[in-house]
């Protein structure tokens, strides 16, 4: 007797005009069209039917997806920033966690680059994607300490782009690298900690910090750390 209620109700609203249905029959409706057809028929029908749902949906996860990783985001600093051109396909990710765990950093907010991904073969049309990146960076005062090949190194030493040794370096550290320290940079003729992440900056590189960074102790530190193979 209730199949034959509900089947008559369902016949009867079938017959009503979709607008004098209440919301509960319309529902209803839907529910048994959908009941009455084949599982490619109900994926059919409901793609069809409640694609704008769908993606408003979808919209709306994909935004609470963004902020949330904004939120994220925001808890992170990072509290130094070293970029080495030409330096090759090594491991500078792993070289980054070294540098931390070398300065007893052990705040997971706290963040170090190492960014070896610019390179410059003095073909301006090669080294355009590079050229922009290091300048964009150095604009928004985001790298701290570089190690440079001697052009660039020489270009930006022109602008008095960075910290002259003398108020970076202990005196023992002017004695120990000797004739390699020049009034704003340090001639790298190799170092055991890029070796060590498979880094090759060649001889002619020079490691210098710039006059804006706010991380000077953490580039001191950056300076011993490539220049004394991490020793501390």
């Amino acid at each position: 007797i209730i199949r034959m209620i509900k089947k008559k109700g369902y016949r009867m609203a079938e017959k009503r005009y979709e607008s004098d249905l209440t919301r509960k029959e319309k529902r209803q409706l839907e529910w048994e069209k959908i009941k009455s057809m084949t599982w490619k028929g109900r994926i059919s029908h409901i793609w069809a039917y409640y694609k704008p749902h769908m993606a408003v949906g979808i919209a709306i996860i994909l935004v609470l997806c963004v902020i949330g990783q904004m939120i994220y985001r925001s808890q992170f600093e990072t509290v130094f920033y070293a970029a080495i051109l030409n330096g090759g396909a090594g491991d500078s990710t792993a070289m980054a966690e070294d540098f931390k765990e070398y300065i007893g950093d052990d705040d997971k907010y706290h963040e170090i680059t190492v960014d070896s991904s610019m390179f410059f073969s003095g073909d301006e049309s090669q080294d355009y994607t590079s050229v922009m990146k290091y300048t964009t960076l150095i604009g928004a005062r985001e790298i701290d300490a570089v190690i440079s090949t001697k052009d660039q190194f020489d270009k930006y030493v022109d602008l008095d782009a960075f910290i002259p040794m003398d108020e970076l370096l202990t005196e023992e550290q002017m004695e120990a690298y000797g004739d390699d320290v020049g009034e704003y940079g340090i001639h790298i003729r190799s170092s055991e900690k890029l070796e060590e992440f498979g880094i090759t900056t060649g001889d002619d590189a020079y490691l210098a910090v710039f006059v804006y960074t706010e991380q000077i102790d953490n580039a001191k530190s950056f300076i011993k750390y490539i220049c004394e193979g991490g020793e501390s």
